[in-house]
């Protein structure tokens, strides 16, 4: 079969009787095939017996990963999306009659597939040749082969071919068994890859190669075409390629062994019929670029046909249609009229004839002239005189221009009317009417109204202006869709600072942090986006910088408008409540002191710690002590002096422990101290200086005779406890345990439980 085919390809021009014994042939061959497949497809569901371990290996149902050459058609290859080909057919035969599930996965262009089996992508290598390295290679195991062909050369017709000399030959990258075929048998050949298949014929056709090596079936199905009419089949027959599946060693042999069973079974007629079906009744189909390359003169004369229909045809329908066309013209003409007198403006046609005369022109243009009431044409009227004294130059040079340059103009002037001056809008440019003629089409438009609303809205503007800047609040607003905020103009002169114009998308917080406190800007923002979003109107208290490094208290108001239910401009009044602020924070904070030491109160001390607590806050040190034989300083030296210790102490305290820790007189003598993201060893040296600095106010007050001294308790959140209650009379318990052991010292709630427990 495959002589008769290539003897066909390489003597297709001898005579006419040759080639219909060879049809005839081939005919009666395909007939002979179908036979074949019929039988074959009855003989495709084959019994084949595994072993149990064979039997094992299919029972867990793994999905095995084939991967497949897509450039070698008709063996392998890709066509609407979906791999195609007598190897995959066969590979299809195998996974229907040995229930294994498979997955057919695409080699990418020029890689070789033992290689990127070994890589881990897939588990079995289709279409691998059965020769050289991949025979020897220890790492992969080869099943018998399941198809061979005849490997080809292919030159170019009518090429002078010495194959005693060096000659350059392509192969298709990935192709490393037919690379190396070529490099033993023919050593003094050059040899060299090509990106796939066509490649390397494009490159015959040029002359940039001598031959191209490549199986029988793939350079059958290129032959074909009629693009490579050029080349012929140099040698049909100069080596047999075997193509085999490859595996990896190891617990892969199982499957090497499945597929052997499963190729040792497969019909021959099936293999024949999928030849016949992939190469002998395959018809190629050229692309439509491809019929042009090969019929040129037969599309140059299609194209040259169509253009003529084309233009007959145009040609036929304007006739047609310019009668109707005229007929329209004549009703337009009356249907314009009837529009023109309907706009809310005047239209005039001018002319220059007799320095512009007016050709035609709208009953709202007469009423203009006329009155409100009054359409009474003025035939052959000069437009200029209908133009007040004032203006008549102006608008005499802009028609002028308009008529030399073909430019729309635009003028302002006075029009004369039986009711006085109105002030009109012109809009104009010359061009020509439907006979060719030339003239300037004007618009006016009476805007006396307009001019009445302009004036009223200036003065409202200058009124808001003048009670604006007498005004103590600031009131601002933006526009949603350009992001533009404006401002009174005297903000920077009171504040000292420029406020933010124009804002970039994502710039929110770097601009107005220029007015903001950094404090209260989260605050604004979230405000400004509820705002922009429709769903609330907020109020809030914010402070704003003012130069000098300072800020006030304002009262902030935010309002917005909308139109058709979205909003497009935000408003805001900022009021300077500063002073009502300030007078407020003092009186919550004398609400929450010692009133003798300033420190915070019982109260206060809960509350704060709560709120660290609530804010996440993760660790801390709580000190409770009280001053030991404070009562000797009040029976000897009097309850000032007394008020003076506790006044000293509470003095050192805040010397010692940071602003941001919370000290508090928890009544009479006691203290209570909760120190911040503390440990035990600085909350040990903290009592060490405290200690020290109860003995130096001792000393000071000269109450030394009094055996002045301090018990101190520590507890520690969370460890000890997570409520501030419980952390206090912890601390509490553990100051009671110094008093009862010697007082003037300090001890650690944990270590007091440790003690107890080990006694």
């Amino acid at each position: 079969m495959k002589k008769s085919l290539f003897g066909y390809r390489n003597k297709r021009k001898r005579n006419g009787m040759r080639l219909l014994c060879i049809v005839i042939m081939l005919v009666t061959l395909v007939s002979g095939f179908g036979i074949q497949a019929a039988q074959a497809r009855e003989r495709s569901g084959v019994e084949i017996e595994f072993s149990e371990e064979e039997l094992a290996y299919i029972a867990q149902g793994k999905e095995i990963r084939l991967v497949n050459f897509v450039t070698r058609a008709p063996l392998s290859y890709k066509e609407d999306g979906e791999l195609r080909g007598i190897s995959i057919d066969i590979m299809k035969w195998i996974e229907t009659n040995t229930g294994m599930k498979f997955a057919y996965l695409e080699l990418p262009a020029g890689a070789n597939p033992v290689e990127y089996m070994l890589a881990g992508n897939c588990d079995v290598a289709v279409g691998v040749f059965h020769y050289g390295e991949n025979t020897s290679n220890p790492d992969i195991v080869l099943t018998q082969p399941f198809f061979t062909s005849d490997m080809v050369l292919v030159a170019k017709r009518g090429a002078s071919i010495d194959m005693s000399k060096s000659l350059k030959v392509l192969v298709t990258k990935g192709y490393l068994m037919g690379y190396q075929f070529l490099k033993d048998t023919y050593p003094n050949y050059e040899v060299e890859y090509a990106d796939n298949t066509e490649a390397a014929l494009k490159a015959l056709q040029k002359g940039e190669a001598d031959l191209v090596f490549q199986s029988v079936y793939v350079i059958d199905e290129f032959l074909k075409r009629s693009s490579y009419r050029d080349l012929m089949l140099y040698k049909s027959s100069v080596a047999q390629e075997a193509l085999a599946c490859a595996v990896t060693v190891g617990e892969d042999e199982v499957l090497a062994g499945i597929f052997n069973k499963a190729i040792t079974a497969m019909p021959e007629e099936y293999t024949r019929q999928l030849i016949v079906d992939y190469t002998i009744t395959r018809m190629y189909y050229p692309s439509f670029a491809e019929q042009i390359e090969n019929n040129p003169i037969l599309f140059l004369a299609m194209g040259i046909l169509v253009i003529v229909l084309i233009v007959v045809a145009v040609l036929f329908v304007r006739l047609k249609n310019r009668s109707k066309i005229m007929q329209m013209m004549v009703k337009n003409e009356e249907y314009l009229k009837n529009i023109t007198n309907n706009i809310h403006g005047g239209l005039v046609t001018i002319t220059k004839k007799d320095d512009f005369r007016v050709a035609y022109a709208n009953d709202r243009f007469w009423c203009v002239v006329n009155g409100e009431d009054d359409v009474t044409p003025k035939p052959d009227s000069l437009f200029l005189d209908f133009v007040c004294d004032e203006d008549r130059d102006k608008v005499e040079k802009g028609l002028r221009w308009a008529w030399s340059t073909a430019e729309m103009i635009e003028l302002k002037f006075s029009i004369k009317s039986s009711g006085g001056m109105k002030p009109i809008l012109l809009n104009g440019a010359r061009n020509n009417d439907l006979n060719g003629q030339r003239n300037i089409t004007c618009v006016l438009i009476d805007f006396s109204r307009e001019q009445m609303l302009k004036e009223a809205l200036e003065d409202e503007k200058e009124m808001y202006r003048i009670f604006m800047e007498d005004s103590k609040d600031v009131v601002f607003y933006g526009d949603v869709k350009t992001n533009e905020y404006t401002w009174p103009p005297y903000y920077k002169e009171r504040f000292g600072i420029a406020p933010p114009r124009r804002i970039a998308d994502g710039s929110e917080e770097a601009a107005f942090g220029t007015i903001i406190d950094e404090g209260d800007l989260p605050l604004f923002l979230a405000a400004l986006e509820e705002l922009r979003t429709g769903k609330k109107k907020p109020e809030l208290q914010i402070r704003l910088k003012v130069a000098g490094g300072i800020s006030r208290w304002h009262k902030v108001k935010l309002s917005s408008m909308e139109k058709n239910g979205k909003v497009y401009r935000m408003l805001g009044r900022m009021t300077d409540v500063d002073k009502e602020v300030n007078r407020m924070m003092q009186l919550s904070d004398a609400s929450m002191r010692d009133k003798l030491t300033g420190l915070y109160n019982k109260n206060a001390f809960y509350a704060l710690v709560r709120k660290f607590m609530e804010d996440d806050g993760k660790k801390g040190i709580l000190l409770f002590f009280d001053l030991d034989n404070f009562k000797n300083v009040n029976d000897q030296m009097g309850h000032l002096a007394g008020d003076e210790i506790l006044i000293g102490v509470a003095a050192g305290m805040k010397r010692i422990f940071r602003s941001d820790d919370i000290v508090a007189r928890f009544g009479g003598d006691e203290f209570i101290i909760f120190v911040k993201d503390s440990d035990e060893k600085i909350a040990a040296d903290k009592i060490g200086c405290l200690q020290e600095e109860i003995r130096q106010i001792k000393k000071a007050c000269n109450a030394e005779h009094t055996g002045l001294s301090a018990c101190i308790g520590v507890s520690v959140y969370p460890d000890d406890d997570t409520d501030v209650e419980q952390l206090v009379s912890k601390a509490d318990s553990a100051m009671y345990y110094v008093k009862e052991h010697g007082k003037n010292g300090f001890a650690f709630y944990k270590n007091v439980v440790k003690n107890m427990v080990d006694k």
